[in-house]
């Protein structure tokens, strides 16, 4: 089995190699480039003149010849600056320009015209691009975020993920794109993916469930926000595309300390509420509460000009109190009779309830990123960093609502911690290839259970009021890892008019998503009378292994296979064209257990399908043409098929609801399983009260024509320089 993807990862590959596409010269997805032309007093291309671009505050040089044409690439540059490049050649004056800043995946062009040092020329122009909006290497919908927009713009949340707004087509309040669920996007950092494959938080991305920042905001250096990049390098996503790329030391000495927070007592009173002359407390005061966040950043050389190093760690925390809302305002006295006597209730029967009253939420957030560059050569950039997220949620659910009493015991937590390390070497060989590496390995641990020993979940509805009691019954055995491993390389050549990249990015997933609900018995009833009398529950479940484990664990994996062919060309000064063609393969190596109940009552159907195998093509073309030649007035565009993910959640369910792993329990109607408190000694199958002894399961099937997302997008625009330093654009 595992041979046929093989064969169709290869017959893929050939395909690429076999097809001819057309480019602007190639930027990195991670990096900037410059590209230019240095030329003699008549306009002729001086071949094999030098060409060196200095970081200077890393002192990173970045040196190449002009190749016959008198045409010259820099690529996998440092973004950021300020740079100078020089240009020379012998017998020729050389030439120099300095404070150049790159953006993220900018291609900066900027052309040379040398004098001989026997001609006395006055008033050489160096021309050079004005900015990364009006440039030759923009085509599709994207919007870049520098260093300077993260400092300036308020962003209360101190999540990087939230300047995603800053582009149109991105919503302001749940990072959708396009219009799609934000499952559908793609978080890259440093080249490598930063998600939530599972899909159970609602950011996307890791650390969601608990509303932690995947990586603190001080670390980031840059990022783009991308819709319909024409790039095939960009890949995952059918949503929207983050792009980011963290901070690096450099020659000079930086850091920071920062702290900021609030409590209760920069809140105001509640005017609206009035005090109770016979209590000792102030009833207007708003109840006590901390939120704060500090940390600390520093970068600097090891080696000054050869190895740098940079450091930032952050420590949140968001401490709240919560109140059932039903125990305050008219009816609070009544309801408090009504939990209070659940209370005894349930204590003669040896549960331990915990209380109702007011309880402290914590959320703590700890993040620590470290990260070393080594210019092991002038054409070697070695790149390694680790990113920690260690933070946990408290929930205590049904405190919000008039109608509802949540008990202490009802409350639980999510701990998750994530562990991603990322190694980067961008290489360049003579004065056309380069070579662009990134591996990456992310570990994600996910922890859900009640904040209190373990019991089973009791929901007891009296009149209008319902109370729930014992750990919520989605708690009790609820575990999450998952593990990431992606490769991906980069080759590009440059000959005459075209940039050519040929690319893979695979990718290896694997998932254990421990989930077996109601694990210690749930049981409602429709009156406390009815509890307290032992009379039978209105609803019992509970679900339980069928397998020597008592807590077995659905486990399966996801490969992608992916493969690109580029062409960046220019097909005049002027006018770029950018195409190719990417293939993506995703399959699953395993598969789920065999049910062979399923074929006998839904013929044709199995609980071993699993989508596995396409091949999904995306090829993409972009264009760019400078109108006016001097970068005042540009018209861009382009149309492609963008391949993106799944939340694997979905497909956790076929592994884990076979019907093989897990059965449940549940009270025979018309009979009475009792209430039992100890969370270990639960009726089971043929138990009284829960009628004939048979196994009831679940069992989740999926399409054998299931397919993986794809959308064709198409965008043409028009950028044009207006006075005041004002570029308009419209699309």
């Amino acid at each position: 089995m595992k041979n046929s993807y093989l064969c169709k990862f290869i017959f893929a590959f050939f395909i690429l190699l076999g097809l001819s596409s057309s480019s602007l010269f190639a930027q990195g997805v991670t990096t900037a480039a410059m590209n230019g032309i240095v030329t003699d007093e008549n306009g002729d291309g001086l071949p094999n003149a030098n060409v060196i671009a200095v970081h200077e505050p890393s002192g990173t040089q970045y040196g190449v010849s002009t190749r016959v044409d008198g045409k010259f690439n820099l690529l996998k540059l440092r973004t950021g600056g300020p740079y100078t490049i020089t240009a020379s050649f012998v017998g020729y004056t050389s030439e120099q320009q300095e404070n150049i800043f790159l953006k993220l995946s900018q291609n900066y062009e900027v052309n040379f015209p040398l004098s001989s040092e026997d001609i006395e020329i006055t008033g050489v122009t160096i021309i050079a691009e004005k900015n990364a909006i009006l440039s030759g290497s923009r085509t599709g919908a994207t919007q870049n975020v520098t260093s300077k927009d993260i400092a300036l713009v308020p962003n209360i949340n101190r999540q990087f993920q939230d300047f995603s707004k800053l582009s149109p087509q991105f919503s302001g309040t749940n990072s959708s794109a396009g219009g799609r669920n934000n499952r559908y996007n793609n978080i890259q950092i440093d080249g490598t993916q930063h998600n939530d494959l599972f899909g159970l938080g609602a950011s996307g991305t890791p650390g969601g469930q608990v509303n932690t920042a995947p990586i603190s905001i001080d670390a980031i250096e840059e990022f783009q926000v991308v819709i319909a990049p024409y790039d095939i390098r960009f890949g995952g996503f059918t949503g929207g595309g983050i792009n980011a790329i963290t901070k690096s030391g450099t020659n000079k000495w930086s850091g920071s300390v920062y702290g900021f927070g609030r409590n209760e007592s920069l809140i105001g009173k509640a005017g609206f509420i009035d005090n109770d002359p016979a209590s000792t407390t102030d009833e207007s005061a708003f109840p006590e509460f901390k939120e704060y966040q500090y940390g600390l950043r520093l970068g600097g050389p090891i080696v000054e000009n050869e190895l740098f190093f940079f450091l930032s760690g952050e420590l949140t925390a968001n401490d709240r109190p919560f109140t059932n809302l039903s125990l305050q305002g008219g009816n609070a006295a009544a309801n408090t009779v009504v939990a209070n006597r659940l209370m005894t209730v349930l204590t003669g029967y040896g549960y331990n309830s915990g209380g109702f009253g007011t309880l402290t939420s914590k959320q703590p957030s700890n993040k620590l990123f470290a990260r070393i560059d080594w210019n092991i050569s002038q054409g070697h950039i070695l790149t390694l960093r680790h990113n920690l997220v260690d933070a946990d949620r408290d929930f205590l659910n049904n405190r919000n609502s008039s109608s509802r009493i949540a008990f202490e015991s009802y409350n639980y937590s999510i701990s998750s911690v994530t562990n991603s390390t990322a190694l980067q070497l961008n290489s360049t060989f003579g004065n056309n290839m380069s070579n662009e590496l990134i591996v990456g390995f992310t570990t994600i641990r996910d922890r859900r259970a009640g904040l209190g020993s373990p019991l089973p979940e009791v929901q007891v509805d009296e009149g209008s009021l319902t109370l729930n009691v014992g750990p919520d019954r989605f708690s009790s055995a609820n575990e999450l890892d998952q593990d990431i491993f992606e490769i991906t390389d980069n080759f590009t050549f440059i000959t005459g008019d075209h940039a050519i990249t040929l690319g893979t990015h695979n990718e290896f997933f694997s998932f254990r998503n421990l989930f077996i609900r109601s694990f210690f018995g749930y049981y409602e009833y429709d009156s406390i009378d009815d509890l307290e009398n032992n009379n039978a529950p209105s609803f019992y479940q509970r679900v339980f292994s069928r397998t020597s484990d008592p807590k077995q664990a659905a486990e399966f994996s996801v490969n992608q296979f992916g493969v690109y062919l580029q062409d960046e060309w220019s097909v005049i000064p002027n006018f770029k064209v950018t195409a190719g063609v990417r293939v993506d393969i995703p399959f699953f190596p395993e598969i789920p257990g065999q049910n062979d109940s399923i074929p006998v009552y839904f013929p044709g159907e199995s609980t071993t399908t699993v989508p596995d195998g396409n091949l999904l093509f995306s090829p993409r073309v972009g264009f760019n043409w400078d109108v006016s030649k001097d970068r005042t007035t540009q018209i861009r565009g382009g149309i492609g098929i963008f391949t993106g993910r799944i939340p694997y959640v979905w497909m956790s369910n076929n592994y884990g609801s076979t019907g093989t792993l897990y059965a449940e329990v549940r009270q025979a109607s018309g009979e009475n399983v009792g209430f039992h408190a100890d969370p270990f000694n639960q009726p089971g199958i043929g138990d009284p009260g829960t009628g004939d002894p048979r196994f009831r399961s679940e069992v989740d099937l999926v399409d054998k024509d299931f397919k993986f997302p794809q959308v064709l997008r198409f965008n043409a625009a028009v950028d044009r320089q207006l006075p005041w330093g004002i570029i308009g654009t419209v699309f």
